[in-house]
């Protein structure tokens, strides 16, 4: 399958603010050969003492990963499941709504086809 990604994000520090420390960061996960993510970090910075950074990193399934979790034994689309709901696992844990985590990663395995 084919899907784009764009990350548009912002940070935004305004004059007087000074002493402000922020970090963006994107992280992409390409699933399939025609998938595309775009990053596109904003850095606003209207202050002189501050600290601020952004980076973006976009990558395919981890082979030396799989390839462990294969060599213990697990199934390709089992070590693929694994890496994949781990990665999510990351950004769903943050949630700060109760049982969401679980619906959204519901949601995911049946997209996905791990269901």
């Amino acid at each position: 399958g084919s899907s784009k990604g764009v990350f548009r994000g912002i940070i935004r520090v305004h004059k007087g603010a000074q002493g402000t420390d922020a970090y963006q960061t994107n992280r992409n996960l390409l699933l399939s050969e025609g998938a595309i993510a775009d990053s596109l970090p904003n850095l606003e910075i209207g202050a002189d003492d501050v600290r601020c950074s952004h980076g973006a990193t976009v990558g395919q399934l981890d082979a030396e990963a799989l390839f462990y979790l294969m060599s213990r034994g697990l199934r390709r689309e089992q070590a693929e499941r694994l890496v994949v709901l781990g990665f999510l696992g990351e950004v769903l844990s943050r949630l700060p709504l109760g049982g969401v985590v679980e619906k959204v990663t519901k949601v995911i395995e049946n997209k996905l086809g791990y269901a």
